[in-house]
């Protein structure tokens, strides 16, 4: 009886030894001790990447801090340079206020796309997908899902965890398993748990500010006719500044979708399913594998993009 809850050795203490080994043991006490300890070795394996991917997706919170403060950086040195007289705390609250309005109208914005909302009932299988998903993401509100009539294979979320919505397009549909696109459902998820629309367009519209910054106070530099000798500095960031902060803008991206990456995994049953997805999407895209697409491209090319190269993803996920 005790052999039958896992405790073999103990049972051969208590009774007569039984054949099948030199020893008297039973012969399958070896096989559930060898199984015990590999499904050990799993469990430690699966907890010892799980607590990985806690520790990236605290390194990529306190990256994407960096890029936040550098914007912000950025947006005081050109209001200095431009010699403007407004205080950056008052522009910092406006753009958050007015972040926070557009964030809150997720479904105008998809529309406007033509993007078409997608009932339950008209899409059942994608809906218990996604309320998989959300519960082991503790959302309490499963995202509405819209669908855009696109062959592109293509996702992206909007909106907060009180209002969020998702888009897919007609060719991701048809381009991919069930478990790959709960690896992609898991994706915008997770965006939508770390509030990266909002975050992105917080951040488009500092860079917004620091551009029109740049421009007024390059133009009033020039209307002086100073001393370019004195002016040089001045004039030198205020022409650099609108290009910062687009690699800004686009390091912060990246880090955001290498956090959405990370937590992805722990809301799936099949993490390489995630993986099998991106590498769908690379050859869809660039028709390269991700290992052709990464040597490709050149690190100041991959400073441009939004997103990080699948190759790059890839490995942050292995």
């Amino acid at each position: 009886m005790l052999q039958s809850v896992g405790l073999p050795g103990f049972a051969s203490q208590h009774h007569a030894p039984m054949l099948g080994s030199p020893d008297g043991r039973d012969a399958s006490d070896g096989i559930r001790l060898r199984a015990g300890g590999s499904t050990r070795r799993h469990r430690n394996a699966g907890e010892l990447a799980r607590l990985r991917r806690s520790l990236a997706r605290d390194l990529h919170s306190q990256n994407s801090e960096r890029v936040m403060a550098g914007l912000i950086g950025l947006l005081a040195l050109c209001e200095n340079a431009s010699e403007k007289k407004r205080k950056p705390e008052l522009s910092l609250a406006d753009i958050q206020r007015k972040s926070r309005a557009a964030e809150g109208r997720p479904h105008d914005a998809l529309r406007a796309f033509g993007a078409r909302p997608l009932r339950c009932v008209d899409a059942p299988a994608l809906y218990a997908i996604l309320l998989e998903i959300c519960v082991r993401a503790g959302l309490k509100r499963v995202p509405e899902l819209f669908l855009l009539p696109f062959p592109g294979m293509n996702a992206y979320a909007l909106g907060g965890p009180a209002n969020a919505c998702i888009t897919v397009t007609e060719g991701l549909l048809r381009g991919l398993s069930r478990q790959e696109i709960a690896g992609i459902f898991a994706h915008e998820v997770a965006h939508v748990l770390h509030h990266d629309a909002g975050a992105m367009k917080w951040a488009a519209a500092i860079q917004r500010e620091i551009t029109d910054l740049a421009m007024r106070g390059i133009g009033d530099l020039a209307a002086r006719d100073q001393d370019f000798a004195r002016i040089g500095p001045q004039a030198l960031l205020l022409v650099a500044a609108p290009v910062m902060a687009q690699l800004l803008i686009s390091a912060l991206s990246r880090v955001r979708e290498l956090a959405a990456d990370s937590r992805a995994i722990d809301l799936i049953e099949h993490p390489k399913a995630l993986v099998d997805a991106l590498c769908k999407l690379e050859y869809f895209h660039t028709g390269l594998s991700p290992l052709q697409a990464h040597m490709r491209d050149g690190s100041l090319v991959r400073a441009l993009h939004s997103h990080p190269g699948t190759w790059e993803r890839i490995a942050h996920l292995s």
